[in-house]
This record gives C-alpha cells, sequence and structure tokens, in this order.
C-alpha cells in the first residue's frame, strides 16, 4: 500500500507543468488520496529523481515554500521556480498561487435536464468563467457548438447570439433546448486545471459525473452524444467503472449502441465544437445535421 501510495503521489507531481506549482493537498487528491497532504511531504523525501518528479513544484497550502525541500533547501526550492517562470508575492515569500498554482474545480453548473429530454449532449469540463459569455454550456464565445446548432435548425450561425454583441443568448438557448428537449451536462463534475486555460490536454477529471442519475430524470432519452475527445474517453471510463467493459470509442460522426442501466442508448460521438479542433465548420454542421435528422427533431 505503502509503495502504491508513493508511486501515485510520483505521477502526480509529474503531471505539474513547468511554471505551475501544486500544494500537498492538492498532490494528495491529485494522487486519489484526498487528505493525506502530510503524507504526500513524506512520500516525496523518498524522491530520488527531481526531473522525472519535478517535487520543487510542490508548496504550501499557502504558497510557501517547504522548510525540508531535500535538493537544496527552500532556496534551491526559490531559484528553481523562478527560473521556470514562477511569480512570487512581492515579499518574495510565497509563490503567487492566483497566477501559478494549479486549480481544482468543482463543476460551475447544474445539469439542464428537461423532463422531456430525448439527447443527453456530454462535454469534457466548462473553459475558466473568464472567457464565459452567458451561464450555460459551451459558453465560450470562440466555442461554436450554439453556431453549429444555429446551423443546422435554422441556417443561420448567428441565431443564438445577441445581436450586435460578441455573447450568446442565453434565454433563448435555454428555451430552445427546452421546448426540443436536449439535455446538456459533462463527463466529469470534479477536475483539476494543469493550466489556466481550456484545453482539454491540461484537465485531470477528479470526479465523473452520475451518468445514471442524469438519465433518471430523462425518462425518454435514448441518445447519448459526446461532443470531443476527451468527454469520449472519461464516457468510456464511466462506462467500464459500470461494468460496460469492451466498449470502443465510435470514429468522429459515428455511433454505437450500448445498454446503461437497463436502457438502450445509442452513443453517438461528435467532434469538438472547439475550434482548435483541426475539421472544418461546415464539415462539424454536416456531421451534427446526420445525427439530429435521425433524431426527428425539426432540422431544416
Amino acid at each position: 500500500m505503502a509503495e502504491n501510495f508513493t508511486e501515485k503521489v510520483f505521477q502526480a507531481v509529474s503531471m505539474i507543468p513547468e511554471g505551475k506549482v501544486g500544494t500537498y493537498a492538492q498532490v494528495a487528491e491529485l494522487a486519489g488520496f484526498a487528505g493525506a497532504a502530510r503524507a504526500v511531504g513524506n512520500a516525496l523525501h523518498l524522491n530520488t529523481d527531481p526531473v522525472m518528479v519535478p517535487c520543487h513544484r510542490v508548496v504550501c497550502s499557502d504558497g510557501s515554500l517547504a522548510c525540508g525541500y531535500a535538493f537544496g533547501g527552500p532556496e534551491k526550492q526559490r531559484e528553481r521556480l523562478k527560473a521556470e517562470g514562477v511569480v512570487f508575492t512581492e515579499d518574495a515569500s510565497k509563490v503567487d498561487l492566483t497566477r501559478c498554482g494549479i486549480s481544482i474545480e468543482d463543476h460551475p453548473l447544474e445539469p439542464f435536464l428537461p423532463s422531456n429530454g430525448k439527447v443527453l449532449f456530454l462535454g469534457s469540463f466548462p473553459p475558466p468563467k473568464a472567457r464565459w459569455s452567458m451561464d450555460f454550456f459551451y459558453p465560450n464565445f470562440l466555442n461554436d457548438f450554439w453556431r453549429i446548432l444555429g446551423l443546422v435548425y435554422f441556417s443561420d450561425a448567428r441565431h443564438f447570439i445577441v445581436k450586435g454583441k460578441m455573447r450568446f443568448n442565453c434565454a433563448q438557448i435555454k428555451a430552445f433546448c427546452q421546448e426540443i428537449g436536449f439535455g446538456f451536462f459533462d463527463t466529469a463534475s470534479r477536475v483539476c486545471r494543469l493550466k489556466g486555460n481550456a484545453s482539454d490536454a491540461f484537465l485531470v477529471i477528479l470526479r465523473p459525473a452520475d451518468i445514471s442519475g442524469m438519465l433518471e430524470k430523462m425518462p425518454l432519452c435514448r441518445t447519448i452524444v459526446t461532443t470531443g475527445g476527451k468527454s469520449s474517453d472519461e464516457f468510456i471510463e464511466i462506462l467500464d467503472s459500470k461494468g460496460f467493459t469492451g466498449v470502443t470509442r465510435p470514429p468522429a460522426g459515428g455511433f454505437t449502441d450500448i445498454c446503461f442501466n437497463h436502457r438502450n442508448i445509442r452513443w453517438w460521438r461528435m467532434p469538438s465544437s472547439s475550434r482548435a479542433y483541426p475539421m472544418k465548420l461546415e464539415s462539424k454542421v454536416a456531421l451534427y445535421r446526420k445525427v439530429l435528422e435521425r433524431l426527428e427533431t425539426n432540422v431544416n
């Protein structure tokens, strides 16, 4: 058990990117042992390879440096962190965690689950709130999800955009989804964000979403749509945890049929609606239209 704990702590520390730090408590949770901050410190004293396991990136909960840093003491730790671009407070006594700390976050939104819902859309996790243009799913104005649905249903990429503004019309979107029966959440309810951006590549899922509970609130739902690679991979992990081993991820625009909690579900995998995903908007629209036409949801 001790060896397994130490190994997982080392793996967690190795995830912290250059220019960022994590606290002992964050490392403990990232390793799967929430609440074991003190034990993390003991485990790091066993580290013999500070390159593979960059333990200088682990600090106390207030950003102060540990007095027991094993590779030259706190001044050496400070020197290494500064060389990586880590910013300290004005008195140089602590790391500025708001700028350089990894973050652990609970999902900021409640699931949107209309009782008439026939489709459950699952993304990965919302971007940092500074990037939001509304308090709903796919809130980043540069994400094309609502442009895609605008084109599919109204032949207008700007249908859900407030005229003359760089934000989506949240009330209009909610009313549309309520009427048509679209539910929304993500595959994760708690994550560690290793960098302060929207990239799924730096997102570690700490607690998966309760898909079973969401489906109970949508008794008519027979379709799940995952939007992107991260959400699709996590959905497979959720299926594995429920005993559905061997389910493979369908290709973008494809589906696989599963029986989830005694309910036949068709799982469609869609390409990410992020502009970082290398596919033209019109190609994404064509795939979404193909799926939604089959669901008889009044596609244009």
